[in-house]
């Protein structure tokens, strides 16, 4: 029912007079009017399908979900080979570069012996023909530079000089090994004898391989 007053309605259930904006009555809880009016977006949300969705749930039958299960075994035992394979072949990749490192490292130390020996050799020559010469091998304060610089022989009882520096006994004086390291001369106490060695990569030595003494024959 409607007012005459613009500012008021009535109740159609209890005759009630109400206040324009109200959308219930107070008394008997009916909608009104207005309430009506502000029902047409429910009234239209109702005549859309959105909530009545198709299922989607998919049965399949036995065979086909055998079948699929079957392809994704396939798929993860390919996924699993192809891992496995990648594996074998970084660490044959790797295996070989290491294989190959180590042989060169060999090659390399095989030439520095090589090397060393010789150097070792041509110095233990020319330290025979000192001998030969000034009558016995330079003393250890003398060393190796007497063998390329004439040294001032002094005689003593130790170390006795019987004859005359007809030098130089190399031509090139080989002071360090093809490691880096100082060549190592080592006189006995009166000079008759020595030892000359390097001591080998890193300075540990390679025992008897990078030594010469005295006593050791001279290669011709």
């Amino acid at each position: 029912m409607v007012s005459n007053d613009p500012g008021k309605q009535v109740c159609t259930g209890c005759g009630a007079t109400l206040a324009a904006n109200l959308r219930y009555c107070i008394y008997c809880y009916r909608p009104l009017a207005t309430a009506a009016q502000s029902h047409a977006h429910v009234e239209s949300a109702r005549t859309i399908s959105t909530t009545h969705r198709a299922d989607p749930t998919i049965v399949f039958l036995p065979e086909v979900r055998e079948a699929m299960q079957r392809r994704a075994r396939r798929r993860k035992r390919l996924l699993i080979g192809g891992a496995i394979a990648v594996t074998l072949i970084i660490v044959a990749s790797v295996s070989v570069y290491v294989v190959k490192r180590n042989a060169a490292k060999r090659a390399q130390l095989v030439k520095r012996e090589q090397m060393a020996q010789r150097e070792l050799r041509l110095m233990g020559d020319a330290l025979e023909r000192f001998r030969e010469d000034v009558g016995r091998y330079p003393t250890n304060t003398e060393g190796l530079q007497c063998l390329v610089l004439k040294p001032v022989l002094k005689a003593s009882a130790t170390a006795p000089s019987s004859g005359e520096w007809l030098g130089p006994y190399i031509e090139t004086l080989f002071e360090v090994d093809p490691w880096g390291e100082d060549y190592v001369y080592e006189a006995t106490k009166d000079a008759q004898g020595f030892t000359l060695y390097s001591r080998g990569p890193g300075g540990v030595g390679l025992g008897g391989q990078l030594e010469i003494t005295s006593s050791t024959p001279p290669e011709f």
